[in-house]
């Protein structure tokens, strides 16, 4: 059974060792920094476990599932995400504060959020990559000549610039270029601007699936493998898919019976970023 609460005052190996599965998530998906007195960062344990075991006491985690819907065993259903869980020969206690962590960190990325747009010197940055990617080669008396035609607009109410000419535009990308190198922290390009908005479902289903497939990558020895004969099946993602219907995810009960639906979505979202800050863990 889950305990009751954990001790935030001092160490508790005990207690480490139920975390063992949230922690080794937790410092791949919400690493701390600290900085060295020669001005770089360095990354450090993650906090994330302290808050996680001070809001487990305060009954704060974001999750709609209990223990019990953990170990249910539903009649109607062969395999059961439980079974697969022992099957694959992993704790059952560890991986039960994994999977109470991994929602809670979800719903601290996807709901009631804040998504952040690249700050000033993210966006010049980008402007002066695009623009050299684009360049074919650099002659000194013909100029630029670019891959592909490209142009720079401008554009204000009644009125619009637009500058089209290859040595004109990387001689803008240059200056920008060469600016950036002799500015150093300056707030206005820094600052990120944001705003508060959820993510879709699949956007959701898609960060709880990287995660828990986070932990099978730290984990190799829990290995996927076919049903064979009447055995459950080993197979970490049809695990995921039943986990992404237990904990309230989608109420798609197709989920339960194939991972056709969780493939269709880490397809589709294969080479997405999450853009938003956890308002949870950071």
């Amino acid at each position: 059974m889950p305990i009751e609460r954990f001790d935030t005052e001092k160490y508790n190996q005990e207690e480490e060792n139920l975390l063992e599965y949230m922690i080794a998530v937790a410092d791949r998906f919400a690493p701390d920094f600290v900085i060295g007195s020669d001005g770089n960062a360095y990354e450090v344990d993650s906090q994330a476990p302290f808050i996680f075991k001070r809001r487990y006491n305060q009954g704060k985690l974001k999750v709609s599932f209990s223990y019990t819907d953990y170990l249910k065993h539903d009649i109607n259903d062969n395999e059961n995400a439980i079974d697969i869980i022992r099957a694959l020969g992993i704790d059952v206690e560890k991986f039960w504060y994994l999977l109470l962590f991994v929602a809670d960190y979800v719903e601290g990325s996807t709901t009631n959020t804040l998504i952040c747009s690249p700050s000033p010197r993210e966006e010049i940055k980008h402007l002066i990559d695009f623009i050299e990617d684009n360049e074919d080669s650099v002659h000194d008396i013909y100029g630029v000549k670019h891959r592909q035609p490209m142009k720079l607009t401008l554009q204000i109410k009644g009125h619009r610039l637009i500058i089209d000419n290859p040595n004109t535009i990387s001689a803008i990308g240059g200056m920008c270029g060469m600016a950036l190198e002799n500015m150093e922290y300056i707030s206005f390009l820094d600052q990120c601007p944001s705003e508060i908005a959820d993510k879709k479902d699949s956007v959701r289903i898609w960060l709880f699936a990287k995660m828990l497939r986070c932990f099978f990558d730290i984990h190799p020895q829990f290995a996927a493998q076919r049903k064979t004969g009447n055995d459950t099946t080993k197979s970490t993602l049809r695990l995921i898919s039943k986990l992404v219907y237990m904990v309230g995810l989608t109420s798609n009960e197709d989920y339960c019976t194939d991972d056709e639906n969780l493939k269709g979505i880490l397809k589709q979202y294969r080479n997405y970023n999450i853009d938003t800050i956890n308002t949870i863990y950071g």
